[in-house]
């Protein structure tokens, strides 16, 4: 069996708010090389993408052999060194580094969603396997009143006292509580192999915090979702500025530098010597499609702008549904509660009555049991609770850039 892991609210702030894949210890070690490699990719991409626009250095060196139609003939070498670098693109240097930037900072975004949506998947299948537990917990308590009802209702047959439909009755629903016994067992061994897709912890044994409510107004502000859109249309407003300045005018510098030698076999000498040379170019693209292609980018920056506020609104109202959930959780487990009282009551009457043997200890354990199975009601509700304050919870920003 895989050793077990306890986790202390300290530990766990650690583990819910990871700063880079080493931090997130409870991951399986697979999941965090994938993170750590998508952090590599966008960190060499966004290196890439901020200073590309820096022309390369060009070094050459040649041999030749040449002959002329004056009948001169011989071997040149060469060697030189050459660039034509951009020095205004009509602001279009800016944004492209622009562009890189807000790329970088969406898809680190993007990572963080990643993160979260992990950790929010062992939290919920821990919470569903301890959901789980108290489901067959009721579902064993059932079983435990169903069994007492088939026997006073066999015994009441017997004596002539009961239909057989009664009888037969009780024992269908005997034989699905069984059933439903058995699917609780399939529904652990499954949400235990949930969690262990992603870590090696062991649910039963792992200890959780108790989340709290997260108010609306830091739910919108830090919600991962929102901010990948909105670093998303950064990036897009960069791109559009990239695509514009394509169109307009830019000016570059060209130099060349170098070292040719000349051997003549025809007349025995020998030319050799530096060379350089300098320029500027000014550049004017005249294209057919330039006002469309201008166009499409911004109109794509635009259609980004209106996600966000989509997004936004979308959020409040999906906020205000987990608050109404959680709200009939709790008045739920109010009511529950209350109906624990009267069975305490019902209890200490019955039990009352088997002292004074008017009642039997059929009756008392019966009631004992459905107590037990609201009892259960309660801490599932709990649970529930807690499931639907997760959805908040890991929806947060954790690691602001």
């Amino acid at each position: 069996m895989k050793k077990a892991k306890t986790l202390s609210f300290l530990h766990f702030l650690l583990f819910v708010l990871p700063l880079n894949a080493q931090e997130a210890e409870l991951l399986s070690p697979q999941k965090q090389e994938l993170l750590f490699q998508e952090q590599n990719r966008y960190e060499s991409e966004h290196e890439k993408l901020r200073y590309n626009w820096i022309a390369p250095l060009n070094l050459g060196a040649s041999w030749e052999y040449d002959k002329s139609y004056l009948g001169d003939y011989g071997f040149s070498k060469n060697i030189s060194a050459s660039i034509a670098q951009d020095i205004f693109r009509s602001g279009g240097i800016t944004y492209q580094i622009e562009y890189a930037d807000a790329k970088k900072r969406a898809d680190a975004m993007a990572l963080n969603s990643q993160r979260a949506v992990l950790n929010e998947e062992i939290f919920t299948s821990v919470l569903n396997y301890k959901k789980a537990l108290y489901q067959k917990e009721q579902s064993e308590l059932t079983l435990k009143n169903q069994e007492i009802e088939i026997f006073i209702k066999k015994q009441l047959y017997d004596a002539g006292k009961a239909d057989i439909t009664e009888l037969n009755n009780a024992l269908v629903q005997q034989s699905s509580q069984l059933k439903n016994l058995v699917s609780y067992d399939y529904t652990l061994a499954k949400l235990k192999e949930d969690v262990a897709k992603i870590s090696d912890i062991y649910p039963m044994e792992f200890v959780l915090p108790t989340l709290s409510l997260v108010q609306k107004e830091n739910y919108l502000q830090e919600n991962i979702s929102l901010g990948y859109e909105k670093l998303q249309l950064e990036s897009l407003k960069g791109l559009h500025g990239v695509t514009k300045s394509s169109y307009l005018p830019s000016l570059s510098m060209n130099a060349d530098v170098g070292y040719r030698e000349y051997e003549s076999k025809k007349y025995t000498n020998r030319d050799d010597g530096a060379y350089y040379g300098v320029g500027v170019a000014l550049n004017i693209p005249l294209a057919y499609n330039a006002e469309a292609t201008v166009q499409e980018a911004k109109a794509t920056q635009m259609k980004q702008s209106a996600q966000v506020a989509d997004k936004q609104r979308a959020l409040g109202a999906s906020y205000e549904q987990s608050l109404a959930l959680i709200e009939s959780y709790r008045r739920y487990n109010e009511v529950t509660a209350k109906n624990l009282s009267l069975y305490d009551g019902l209890i200490d009457a019955i039990r009352a009555g088997v002292d004074a043997g008017t009642k039997t200890g059929y009756d008392l354990q019966i009631i004992k049991n459905t107590r037990a199975i609201e009892e259960r009601n309660i801490k599932i509700s709990e649970i529930d609770i807690q499931i639907e304050l997760a959805k908040l919870h890991f929806s947060q920003i954790s690691n602001k850039e």
